[in-house]
Protein backbone atom coordinates (compact mmCIF):
# COMPACT_ATOMS: atom_id res chain seq x y z
CA UNK A 1 0.00 0.00 0.00
CA UNK A 2 1.26 3.47 -0.85
CA UNK A 3 0.13 6.55 1.05
CA UNK A 4 0.23 9.73 -1.02
CA UNK A 5 0.65 11.91 2.06
CA UNK A 6 3.60 9.87 3.33
CA UNK A 7 5.67 10.06 0.18
CA UNK A 8 6.89 13.66 0.19
CA UNK A 9 10.56 12.74 0.10
CA UNK A 10 10.13 10.79 -3.12
CA UNK A 11 7.61 13.06 -4.86
CA UNK A 12 9.17 16.51 -4.51
CA UNK A 13 8.15 18.73 -7.41
CA UNK A 14 11.28 20.05 -9.08
CA UNK A 15 9.84 21.71 -12.17
CA UNK A 16 6.73 23.71 -13.11
CA UNK A 17 7.18 23.26 -16.85
CA UNK A 18 5.36 20.67 -18.96
CA UNK A 19 2.14 20.58 -16.98
CA UNK A 20 -1.46 21.60 -17.47
CA UNK A 21 -4.72 21.97 -15.57
CA UNK A 22 -8.01 20.38 -16.60
CA UNK A 23 -11.24 20.42 -14.59
CA UNK A 24 -9.23 21.98 -11.77
CA UNK A 25 -6.76 19.07 -11.64
CA UNK A 26 -3.05 19.63 -12.25
CA UNK A 27 -1.66 17.08 -14.70
CA UNK A 28 2.01 16.52 -15.48
CA UNK A 29 2.90 15.71 -19.07
CA UNK A 30 4.99 12.65 -19.88
CA UNK A 31 7.91 14.96 -20.62
CA UNK A 32 7.76 16.58 -17.19
CA UNK A 33 10.99 16.26 -15.23
CA UNK A 34 9.36 14.47 -12.30
CA UNK A 35 7.54 11.97 -14.52
CA UNK A 36 10.82 11.21 -16.26
CA UNK A 37 12.53 10.87 -12.87
CA UNK A 38 10.03 8.23 -11.73
CA UNK A 39 10.54 6.31 -14.96
CA UNK A 40 14.31 6.42 -14.56
CA UNK A 41 13.81 4.98 -11.08
CA UNK A 42 12.31 1.87 -12.66
CA UNK A 43 8.60 2.66 -12.53
CA UNK A 44 7.78 1.43 -16.03
CA UNK A 45 4.13 0.57 -16.58
CA UNK A 46 3.34 -2.92 -17.86
CA UNK A 47 -0.48 -2.75 -18.15
CA UNK A 48 -1.16 0.38 -20.22
CA UNK A 49 -0.80 2.73 -17.25
CA UNK A 50 1.99 4.66 -18.90
CA UNK A 51 0.00 7.89 -19.29
CA UNK A 52 -3.28 9.63 -18.57
CA UNK A 53 -6.16 8.25 -20.68
CA UNK A 54 -8.80 10.61 -22.04
CA UNK A 55 -11.92 8.70 -20.95
CA UNK A 56 -11.30 10.11 -17.47
CA UNK A 57 -12.14 13.53 -18.90
CA UNK A 58 -15.53 12.19 -20.01
CA UNK A 59 -16.37 11.21 -16.43
CA UNK A 60 -15.03 14.49 -15.03
CA UNK A 61 -17.28 16.40 -17.42
CA UNK A 62 -20.25 14.24 -16.45
CA UNK A 63 -19.59 14.81 -12.73
CA UNK A 64 -19.16 18.53 -13.30
CA UNK A 65 -22.75 18.59 -14.52
CA UNK A 66 -23.98 15.90 -12.10
CA UNK A 67 -22.02 16.60 -8.89
CA UNK A 68 -21.29 13.93 -6.32
CA UNK A 69 -22.42 14.23 -2.73
CA UNK A 70 -19.68 15.38 -0.39
CA UNK A 71 -17.49 12.89 1.50
CA UNK A 72 -18.35 9.78 -0.51
CA UNK A 73 -16.11 6.74 -0.25
CA UNK A 74 -14.80 6.32 -3.79
CA UNK A 75 -12.85 3.45 -5.34
CA UNK A 76 -11.06 4.10 -8.63
CA UNK A 77 -10.34 0.77 -10.33
CA UNK A 78 -7.49 0.46 -12.81
CA UNK A 79 -6.45 3.87 -11.54
CA UNK A 80 -3.21 4.34 -13.45
CA UNK A 81 -2.12 7.89 -12.67
CA UNK A 82 -5.24 8.28 -10.54
CA UNK A 83 -6.43 11.63 -11.86
CA UNK A 84 -10.11 10.70 -11.86
CA UNK A 85 -9.99 9.77 -8.18
CA UNK A 86 -7.96 12.91 -7.47
CA UNK A 87 -10.69 14.95 -9.16
CA UNK A 88 -13.30 13.40 -6.83
CA UNK A 89 -11.14 14.10 -3.77
CA UNK A 90 -10.42 17.67 -4.80
CA UNK A 91 -13.91 18.70 -5.93
CA UNK A 92 -16.14 16.70 -3.60
CA UNK A 93 -13.92 15.94 -0.61
CA UNK A 94 -14.25 12.23 -1.41
CA UNK A 95 -12.35 9.60 0.55
CA UNK A 96 -10.58 7.94 -2.39
CA UNK A 97 -8.77 4.66 -2.83
CA UNK A 98 -7.09 3.83 -6.14
CA UNK A 99 -6.20 0.28 -7.14
CA UNK A 100 -4.14 -0.99 -10.03
CA UNK A 101 -2.70 -4.42 -10.80
CA UNK A 102 0.56 -2.73 -11.83
CA UNK A 103 2.45 -1.38 -8.82
CA UNK A 104 4.70 0.65 -11.13
CA UNK A 105 1.93 3.18 -11.80
CA UNK A 106 1.21 3.94 -8.13
CA UNK A 107 4.12 6.37 -7.69
CA UNK A 108 2.63 8.47 -10.51
CA UNK A 109 -0.68 8.54 -8.64
CA UNK A 110 1.12 9.53 -5.46
CA UNK A 111 2.94 12.31 -7.28
CA UNK A 112 -0.26 13.74 -8.75
CA UNK A 113 -2.10 13.47 -5.44
CA UNK A 114 0.60 15.54 -3.78
CA UNK A 115 0.71 18.31 -6.36
CA UNK A 116 -3.09 18.51 -6.16
CA UNK A 117 -2.94 18.63 -2.36
CA UNK A 118 -5.21 15.65 -1.69
CA UNK A 119 -4.80 12.37 0.17
CA UNK A 120 -5.29 9.19 -1.85
CA UNK A 121 -4.77 5.63 -0.69
CA UNK A 122 -3.07 3.61 -3.42
CA UNK A 123 -3.04 -0.18 -3.50
CA UNK A 124 -1.66 -2.83 -5.82
CA UNK A 125 -4.69 -5.01 -6.45
CA UNK A 126 -6.43 -6.71 -9.36
CA UNK A 127 -10.17 -6.52 -10.02
CA UNK A 128 -10.49 -10.20 -9.11
CA UNK A 129 -9.06 -9.49 -5.64
CA UNK A 130 -11.89 -7.11 -4.79
CA UNK A 131 -14.13 -9.24 -2.61
CA UNK A 132 -17.65 -8.45 -1.45
CA UNK A 133 -16.28 -7.62 2.02
CA UNK A 134 -13.65 -5.23 0.67
CA UNK A 135 -16.22 -3.50 -1.55
CA UNK A 136 -18.51 -2.81 1.42
CA UNK A 137 -16.23 0.12 2.28
CA UNK A 138 -17.23 2.10 -0.83
CA UNK A 139 -20.21 4.11 -2.04
CA UNK A 140 -19.02 4.66 -5.61
CA UNK A 141 -16.77 2.78 -8.03
CA UNK A 142 -15.27 4.63 -10.99
CA UNK A 143 -13.06 3.52 -13.85
CA UNK A 144 -11.91 4.88 -17.21
CA UNK A 145 -10.35 3.00 -20.12
CA UNK A 146 -10.32 -0.26 -18.17
CA UNK A 147 -12.17 -2.60 -20.55
CA UNK A 148 -9.61 -3.07 -23.32
CA UNK A 149 -9.16 -6.87 -23.44
CA UNK A 150 -11.87 -9.43 -24.24
CA UNK A 151 -11.47 -11.14 -20.88
CA UNK A 152 -12.11 -7.84 -19.09
CA UNK A 153 -15.79 -8.03 -20.07
CA UNK A 154 -16.49 -10.99 -17.80
CA UNK A 155 -14.07 -9.83 -15.09
CA UNK A 156 -15.89 -6.51 -14.81
CA UNK A 157 -19.30 -8.16 -15.09
CA UNK A 158 -18.48 -10.32 -12.07
CA UNK A 159 -17.07 -7.31 -10.20
CA UNK A 160 -20.32 -5.41 -10.77
CA UNK A 161 -22.22 -8.35 -9.27
CA UNK A 162 -20.00 -8.36 -6.18
CA UNK A 163 -20.36 -4.58 -5.83
CA UNK A 164 -24.14 -4.90 -5.94
CA UNK A 165 -24.07 -7.54 -3.21
CA UNK A 166 -21.72 -5.37 -1.16
CA UNK A 167 -24.13 -2.45 -1.16
CA UNK A 168 -22.15 -0.10 -3.41
CA UNK A 169 -24.53 2.63 -4.59
CA UNK A 170 -23.22 3.38 -8.06
CA UNK A 171 -20.65 2.36 -10.67
CA UNK A 172 -19.40 4.68 -13.43
CA UNK A 173 -17.20 3.33 -16.24
CA UNK A 174 -16.11 5.25 -19.36
CA UNK A 175 -14.54 3.93 -22.54
CA UNK A 176 -13.96 5.03 -26.16
CA UNK A 177 -16.32 2.21 -27.19
CA UNK A 178 -13.98 -0.74 -27.62
CA UNK A 179 -15.77 -4.01 -28.33
CA UNK A 180 -15.13 -5.51 -24.84
CA UNK A 181 -16.80 -2.44 -23.29
CA UNK A 182 -19.75 -2.69 -25.69
CA UNK A 183 -20.12 -6.33 -24.67
CA UNK A 184 -20.05 -5.30 -21.00
CA UNK A 185 -22.82 -2.77 -21.62
CA UNK A 186 -24.96 -5.45 -23.26
CA UNK A 187 -24.44 -7.85 -20.34
CA UNK A 188 -25.24 -5.28 -17.66
CA UNK A 189 -28.35 -4.03 -19.42
CA UNK A 190 -29.70 -7.57 -19.61
CA UNK A 191 -28.76 -8.48 -16.05
CA UNK A 192 -29.43 -5.37 -13.95
CA UNK A 193 -32.03 -2.62 -13.67
CA UNK A 194 -30.79 0.92 -13.20
CA UNK A 195 -28.35 0.87 -16.14
CA UNK A 196 -27.86 3.92 -18.37
CA UNK A 197 -25.49 4.62 -21.23
CA UNK A 198 -24.44 8.17 -22.09
CA UNK A 199 -22.61 9.11 -25.27
CA UNK A 200 -20.24 12.02 -24.74
CA UNK A 201 -17.90 14.06 -26.91
CA UNK A 202 -15.48 16.76 -25.76
CA UNK A 203 -13.47 19.34 -27.66
CA UNK A 204 -11.73 20.74 -24.58
CA UNK A 205 -9.47 20.25 -22.67
CA UNK A 206 -8.73 17.55 -25.24
CA UNK A 207 -10.66 15.99 -28.08
CA UNK A 208 -12.28 12.91 -26.53
CA UNK A 209 -15.28 10.77 -27.36
CA UNK A 210 -16.84 7.67 -25.91
CA UNK A 211 -19.57 6.30 -23.70
CA UNK A 212 -20.22 6.32 -19.97
CA UNK A 213 -21.87 3.32 -18.35
CA UNK A 214 -23.88 4.30 -15.28
CA UNK A 215 -25.08 1.53 -12.98
CA UNK A 216 -27.36 2.26 -10.04
CA UNK A 217 -26.57 -0.83 -8.01
CA UNK A 218 -29.38 -0.36 -5.51
CA UNK A 219 -32.22 0.02 -7.99
CA UNK A 220 -34.53 -2.97 -7.87
CA UNK A 221 -36.32 -4.55 -10.78
CA UNK A 222 -39.96 -3.47 -11.16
Amino acid sequence: MVSSMAAKKTTKITSRANQRTAFGVKILNSSHQDIRRLKRAGNIATLHGNKFWNSSFLIMDYLRKNPLKENLRVLEIGCGWGLLGIYCAKKYNADVTGIDADSNVLPFMTLHAEINKVAIEAKKMSFQQLTVNSLKKFDLIIGADICYWDEMTQILNLLIGRAKRAGVDQIIIADPCRQPFTDLVTKTKKKYPGVKLITKRLKKPVAAAGEILLINCQQSAD
